[in-house]
């Protein structure tokens, strides 16, 4: 199967902090992330779990704790001889649903006695798609604004292809989409939010892509009528779905 080549690093691990190791098995998080980014190609969250690197037939076995679509920050026990530029084998499973994944990687720097951050140049592009439909997954309760199911048709006349919102915030949005503009596109998007009320015209930027599964935007002009108005269906809708003391209700018929 084909491999998918990265020229840039993507996850925004240049900007992780160090990660200090307290016990055997469990680490201790410092400062996980010195300042948020809100440009990285790929999106990101914090890990737990075992990678194998091979470094000119000799095998390592260290953690990972930052995972993106375009990298791994690895916190090292021991003494490797990396430095920046080195290229390793890895191989990994972020979770237990998921296969075991093979790629290779360079080193794009090194905190001493720390740790490294590790750039992807080659990876299957199935194995990149479950990576990042995992993250998706794993970040939705993380957020900085939160989130709620939309689902209804985007238009754009920057992207001209079909797509459709999955979820949205005051902070932006995920839209499904097999033909995603690049990184960074400015697109003005048009869509109804909920069942009433005007069409809602924003402008948006590409922030990630996330395979073929679709891109996540966010938005870089919006009235604060506009950030009222998704304000209030992302509360109202989280109410409806959250249920009522653990049970169900349903309306009798009259």
């Amino acid at each position: 199967m084909p491999l998918a080549t990265f020229d840039k690093f993507g996850c925004g691990l240049a900007r992780c902090a160090t990660i200090v190791r307290t016990s055997k098995r469990r680490p201790e998080r410092g400062i996980s992330c010195l300042k948020a980014r809100d440009d990285r190609r790929y999106p990101r969250l914090e890990a737990d779990f075992p990678v194998q690197l091979d470094l000119g037939g000799t095998a390592f076995r260290e953690h990972a704790f930052s995972l993106g679509g375009g990298g791994l920050f690895i916190a090292t026990t021991k003494q490797l001889p990396i430095e920046m530029g080195t290229e390793i084998a890895v191989r990994f499973r972020p979770a237990k649903h998921l296969p075991v994944i093979d790629a290779k990687a360079k080193v794009r720097y090194v905190v001493p006695g720390r740790g490294a951050a590790l750039e992807f140049t080659e990876i299957n592009p199935d194995d990149q798609r479950r990576l990042l439909g995992f993250i998706h997954h794993k970040s939705a309760a993380t957020r900085k604004h939160p989130r709620a199911p939309l689902a209804t048709q985007i238009e754009s006349q920057e992207a001209m292809s079909l797509a459709f919102s999955k979820e949205i915030s005051a902070g932006g949005m995920f839209i499904e989409t097999k033909h995603p503009p690049p990184i960074g596109s400015r697109l003005t998007l048009r869509f109804n939010l909920g069942e009433t009320g005007d069409i809602m015209v924003l402008t948006a930027e590409v922030s990630y892509h996330a395979g073929n599964i679709g891109m996540g935007v966010r938005f870089t002009e919006a009235t604060p009528e506009d950030l009222k108005r998704i304000h209030d269906y992302v509360t109202s809708t989280s109410a409806e779905q959250k249920p009522s003391g653990g049970k169900k209700t349903t309306k009798r018929q009259s």
